[in-house]
């Protein structure tokens, strides 16, 4: 989605109110002389709850002065997909404002907020634990400036969606708003919390690995250009993700066309066992590529530790064979990603999670290779 920009930053929300921006900067640059730390975070603050306040109260913990920004009505609208925001910016910034813990709002266009940073500098920037200071993208420019990073606990049991749930829930019934035993079950809290965490995870990815992902699919697109064949191998669900994407590549993803060659190295179990007993499981996916691999070959290895011994062979085999390896991991430095000629590290450590976007991942080159390799 194109956000429609307005002009940078002309006014900061300060106890409810509205001001020109060039207050702040007067403040900015006063408390910078009486040696205060700025703290900054940012995000959307729709809907603002216990779980905000008490983030923002550790923030303001952080240091003397905190700053908060906000994304606008169409970046939020672009992260949150429609029907949101619920509250229009000046509202979410003018209440932000009046918290004791919150000394200035400032609303923000982009997706990410990297002008709010350049534009404050702040000493300490905080975010909650649902991202860490590797898979944070604003992090780098906040080090550039000379600030720190501070990744504080999560609040559970908070969220504005399950605000909304609970609006929605006592519109179907008048009675459960009421403290009689008939709030929202925990097991529909827990689906809650995870599948927010999931689409939380995803936008990391998006975030930080969509380059490396760019860089994934071209080195797909031009193996099968090249007439070229892709193995696949990993352990548990990422045997079952090699033999799905082999499935997708081999039949169709979302297009009639030609059948594109791909192998899991998973699926034998004549050969799987036979290596195994004869060699030892680690040379179960080596062992194969020696057979099959071929100079300008692609292989996917597929592990959420990084750490799978059979997978380490398998890519060192593979470089044996001239082949060329792309790397699907967690977010920890791992033999697999220092080994892969180029590795996307999911940024977290729930092997779960992991699986969820590897998967996601893939069907996503897979549907640009549909549109590439077959392109007039």
């Amino acid at each position: 989605m194109k956000i429609e920009k307005k002009s940078e930053y002309p006014y900061f929300w300060n106890n409810g109110e509205k001001k020109p921006i060039q207050q702040l900067s007067d403040l900015r640059e006063k408390w910078k002389k009486e040696g205060k730390n700025v703290v900054t975070t940012n995000g959307c603050f729709d809907l603002i709850h216990p779980g905000h306040t008490q983030f923002l109260s550790s923030a303001r913990n952080q240091g003397d002065i905190l700053i908060v920004g906000i994304n606008s009505d169409p970046s939020v609208h672009a992260l949150k997909g429609p029907g949101k925001p619920i509250l229009k910016e000046e509202e979410r910034a003018e209440m932000l404002s009046a918290l004791k813990s919150v000394d200035a709002v400032l609303v923000f266009d982009d997706l990410l907020p990297n002008g709010f940073l350049e534009a404050v500098k702040p000493d300490i920037h905080c975010k909650a634990a649902d991202y860490s200071e590797s898979s944070l993208p604003e992090a780098d420019i906040v080090k550039k400036m000379g600030g720190k990073i501070s990744i504080l606990p999560l609040v559970d049991g908070f969220s504005s969606t399950n605000v909304v749930e609970r609006i929605l829930s006592v519109q179907k019934d008048p009675t459960s708003g009421m403290d009689t035993g008939n709030r929202k079950s925990d097991v529909e809290e827990q689906i809650l919390t995870y599948l927010l965490s999931s689409s939380n995870i995803f936008r990391q990815t998006a975030y930080t690995l969509k380059e490396p992902i760019s860089k994934a699919s071209e080195i797909v697109i031009k193996t099968l250009k090249s007439r070229n064949k892709i193995l696949l191998c990993g352990n548990g669900g990422s045997a079952a993700d090699s033999q799905h994407i082999a499935a997708e590549l081999v039949g169709r993803f979302k297009r009639e066309r030609t059948a594109l060659p791909a192998i899991a190295l998973t699926t034998d179990s004549s050969i799987l066992t036979a290596i195994a007993n004869d060699y030892g499981f680690e040379e179960i996916f080596s062992r194969q590529i020696t057979a099959l691999g071929r100079k300008n070959d692609l292989l996917i290895a597929i592990s959420t530790s990084g750490s799978s011994k059979n997978v380490v062979r398998a890519i060192e085999e593979a470089h044996h064979k001239g082949m060329v390896v792309i790397g699907l991991t967690g977010e920890l430095d791992s033999p697999v990603s220092e080994q892969a000629d180029l590795t996307l590290k999911i940024p977290t450590q729930d092997t779960a999670l992991i699986q969820q976007v590897h998967i996601g991942i893939m069907h996503l080159i897979c549907d640009l290779a549909e549109i590439m390799v077959f392109e007039s």
